[in-house]
């Protein structure tokens, strides 16, 4: 059976991505924070020194990316159990692009009731605005715009993954 695709508008709230289920399509247009396998431990050693958070992370969907030639390369990313766990308690309400195959950072997903979102048939992201330039590397709090993409729900909230036996 097709899935219909959903169109989500920044910022999406927690109550919608509850909703979602593995496998669902998404048209998202928004802001989307970029993060790389360092930004976590710079904002949570920010917080650790300075005594408040760097970024308020609250409803904020995370893109675990890499500048690229022209665009933001979006790898399947692996992240720490303590970083994942830090992201949710921050308020962060999906991650995209991560790796997750270990049933450790799955179970957190259904913990925190959050999704990770997957790109669909394509691995590179540009900013809407073509005047925006291409970050040369990603730093904490720094994001892009997005019109259109197409996502799919990779793990839902329920700790559902994509193609597996719970899926549905």
């Amino acid at each position: 059976m097709a899935r219909q695709t959903l169109k989500m508008f920044y910022p999406i709230s927690i109550k919608n991505i509850r909703k979602l289920k593995a496998g669902d399509l998404i048209e998202y247009t928004g802001q989307v924070l970029l993060a790389d396998e360092t930004t976590v431990d710079k904002y949570r050693t920010y917080e650790r020194l300075e005594g408040t958070p760097f970024y308020n992370l609250s409803r904020e969907l995370i893109l675990f990316c890499t500048p690229s030639e022209g665009g933001l390369s979006s790898d399947s990313v692996k992240i720490d159990l303590d970083d994942l766990e830090y992201l949710f308690m921050s308020g962060i309400t999906a991650t995209v692009g991560l790796n997750v195959e270990e049933e450790e950072i799955t179970a957190l997903y259904k913990r925190f009731s959050r999704v990770n979102l997957s790109l669909c048939n394509r691995t590179s992201l540009y900013p809407v605005d073509l005047n925006e330039p291409v970050p040369e590397e990603v730093e904490c709090g720094m994001s892009i715009s997005l019109k259109d993409v197409l996502l799919y729900v990779d793990i839902s909230s329920r700790g559902t993954k994509f193609g597996s036996e719970e899926d549905g």
